[in-house]
């Protein structure tokens, strides 16, 4: 036991192959074990059945002289007064028994022999044999038609296997022969024995078989997970490039195509993370480069500190402030903390209170700003009422920074399927079908049409997204029928207490 438990803890620190190998072994030696003590138990109680089974029709010679012997005598006396006639009976059918055995075909002429006195057999042509006669193959008893006693112990009757003696057509007697506990005759003795021997060397063969066979298979079940395992160092040191090998439709192939997956999403968050470096670098350097330049001009007289210049300067303090603000809004986003207190409200009453903001605003631009509502009923969502009022002032203010002067700006609100859809569309200019997808990255522009100039930090929209996506929302963005843009809000109903 202590060799075992030895053992196993010694296999904890083998390689993965070795394991495989090393289990596959112990499997399979296992189960050869368990078959062949199921082989030879059924081996040794099937002969052993075939052997009394042969016996017991090679006693029926002797039943018959029985028989004989009854008919003869008129009953039974005769044995139970002089039992050595059974024996002699016993020895004669054994003796045949023998015979028969090694070849011989008639039964010779012969006197009656006594048990254990010497003697001496011509059998078939070229075999002789010579022994001491043993006592019989099987302990018998001899029983009347009563089932008692003539010659022998009847002992436990329930372990006899009585051949009934018949006579005229009735039984007079039975012939019971104890069953013995294992195999006597050398010959089955010895074919056992064989038996057992060639049923070891199988048992050895198949584990030298298995052995073989095990170590290329381990070797195969190995080679995707040391693979693998390459694989995630290469990864985890940066090289994002890296694919495995899809292999066979098992887990395996799953787990080499999740890797493949998981490879590649790491490969674009690097991309967007440095793109995201870069984009906000010069995001902030362009406003410091403004203000740099301005306040260096004026130290130098170049320029007079007048109150025009002084609004330049403050004017990029705003944007810079504007952008740092969004980039840290946007953090929190990222990192889970940024608060949200959500409660059942009337999403109508939000949007109305942001469209009454803005209305002045869009009136200087000359655009005109547009509420459409096409619900009966209040249209109540569990949400954050600052964060949604944020969410549609950036759509607005979004819209006004982009839509030519002269326009016009709808905004409208429907209820669709358990969701509350809100519609902000603008007229021109309109945005390039391409470039609809990537309006909700962070600091991405359409430069054709929506320029830094016009004072956007590129971040608006993107915070839009986040806010939506925390009130397990939608947000859209397609071609406007009034030529411009058209962004889409779904936000779920509030389920009724």
């Amino acid at each position: 036991m202590d060799f075992c438990i030895k053992l196993m803890r010694k296999a904890m620190y083998l390689g993965i192959k070795y394991k495989v190998l090393l289990t596959l072994v112990v499997v399979t030696t296992g189960t050869v074990l368990v078959m062949w003590l199921l082989v030879k138990w059924s081996f040794d109680r099937g002969f052993l059945r075939y052997v009394s089974s042969m016996e017991r029709a090679a006693q029926q010679e002797l039943v018959t002289a029985l028989g004989q012997e009854y008919q003869r005598s008129g009953g039974w006396e005769r044995l139970r007064r002089n039992p050595f006639v059974f024996q002699e009976l016993q020895t004669i059918n054994f003796l045949r028994i023998q015979w028969r055995r090694h070849g011989g075909a008639d039964w010779p002429d012969w006197t009656a022999v006594l048990p254990g006195a010497p003697f001496f057999i011509a059998g078939p042509p070229g075999v002789t044999f010579s022994q001491r006669l043993p006592p019989p193959i099987r302990p018998t008893v001899l029983l009347d038609a009563d089932r008692r006693p003539v010659i022998g112990r009847l002992g436990r009757a329930e372990e006899l296997d009585l051949l009934p003696i018949e006579v005229a057509g009735r039984e007079v007697g039975f012939l019971g022969i104890r069953p013995p506990p294992g195999l006597t005759d050398s010959q089955d003795l010895y074919f056992s024995e064989r038996h057992r021997h060639a049923l070891m060397a199988i048992a050895l063969l198949v584990l030298a078989l298995s052995a073989i066979m095990a170590w290329p298979l381990s070797r195969h079940l190995v080679r995707p997970i040391r693979e693998l395992s390459e694989g995630t160092r290469r990864l985890a040191a940066g090289e994002y490039d890296t694919r495995l090998a899809r292999g066979a439709g098992d887990e395996l192939g799953q787990l080499a195509e999740d890797f493949n997956t998981l490879a590649g999403s790491l490969r674009d968050q690097e991309r967007s993370r440095r793109r995201w470096i870069a984009d906000i670098s010069h995001e902030l350097r362009t406003p410091l480069s403004i203000l740099q330049g301005e306040i260096e001009a004026m130290q130098d007289g170049i320029r007079p500190a007048s109150p025009e210049r002084l609004q330049v300067l403050h004017n990029e303090t705003a944007n810079l402030t504007r952008l740092v603000g969004d980039v840290y809004e946007l953090s929190l986003s990222d990192a889970g903390a940024l608060s949200y207190q959500k409660r059942p409200l009337e999403l109508e009453a939000v949007i109305t209170a942001c469209v009454a903001a803005h209305q002045d605003k869009f009136a200087a631009r000359g655009i005109e700003l547009a509420w459409l509502s096409s619900c009966d009923a209040p249209v109540t969502v569990m949400g954050d009422a600052d964060r949604l009022k944020q969410l549609f002032s950036n759509l607005l203010a979004n819209s006004l920074r982009y839509t030519d002067p002269g326009g016009r700006v709808e905004v409208g609100l429907g209820r669709r399927a358990g969701l509350a859809v809100v519609d902000v569309r603008d007229s021109a200019p309109a945005v390039p079908a391409e470039h609809l997808p990537h309006l909700f990255e962070r600091l991405y522009r359409v430069d054709a049409s929506r320029s830094r100039a016009t004072g956007g930090s590129g971040l608006g929209l993107s915070i839009c997204r986040s806010i939506i996506e925390a009130h397990g929302g939608r947000i859209s963005a397609q071609a406007s029928s009034l030529g411009g843009l058209w962004i889409q809000v779904e936000l779920p109903l509030a389920t009724p207490v």
